[in-house]
């Protein structure tokens, strides 16, 4: 019989699932701001360069210094329209993402022009429209103990293969779910 976990472990319980759900938010939003919906795209080198961490980021990352941006010839038309752009985030993958509940995040752009980026009025991407409309509905959907059930499919697997039941059926295939 399965033993029942005591009233102590609520607090560790609902900190882990605020730490988690934190760090999914602060991942997300990431991703979000490095396209060209939320940021303004010229050569991509902005929407590539959106960062997070403990202490505020320095727009002190100058675009020509780093390839394959320093290649590419900003149009200035602020139209999004430059076939040569890439977005590539740059820090996504860097992060360690082991902020702290009630620990202050700072979401923010390290490329050296972001204040310009940010102030223009060509800019096509809405970062003002991201912060004011989406972020709320994405806290209501990341922030809740209801969390949806995320697996992954290995597809192409044909039943006879080992399978147990309905998945020992060789005229069958079906997918196998591994829980995140």
């Amino acid at each position: 019989m399965a033993r029942a976990r005591g009233i102590d472990s609520i607090i560790p319980d609902i900190n882990s699932n605020l730490e988690s759900d934190l760090n999914r938010f602060v991942k997300a939003v990431l991703i979000d701001l490095s396209t060209k919906k939320n940021s303004p795209v010229d050569t991509g080198f902005f929407a590539s360069s959106w960062t997070a961490g403990t202490q505020r980021p320095r727009p002190d990352q100058p675009r020509e210094n780093f390839a394959p941006w320093s290649n590419i010839k900003p149009t200035r038309r602020g139209d999004q329209n430059n076939p040569n752009a890439k977005i590539e985030p740059r820090f996504i993958n860097e992060i360690a993402y082991n902020f702290k509940p009630f620990s202050k995040v700072y979401i923010g752009n390290r490329s050296e022009y972001a204040a310009r980026a940010l102030a223009s009025p060509r800019k096509q991407g809405s970062i003002p429209g991201y912060i004011q409309g989406k972020l709320a509905p994405k806290i209501k959907q990341l922030f809740t103990d209801k969390k949806p059930r995320i697996a992954i499919a290995e597809t192409g697997l044909q039943g006879g293969q080992g399978g147990i039941g309905q998945f020992a059926d060789p005229k069958k295939a079906f997918a196998d779910y591994t829980d995140l």
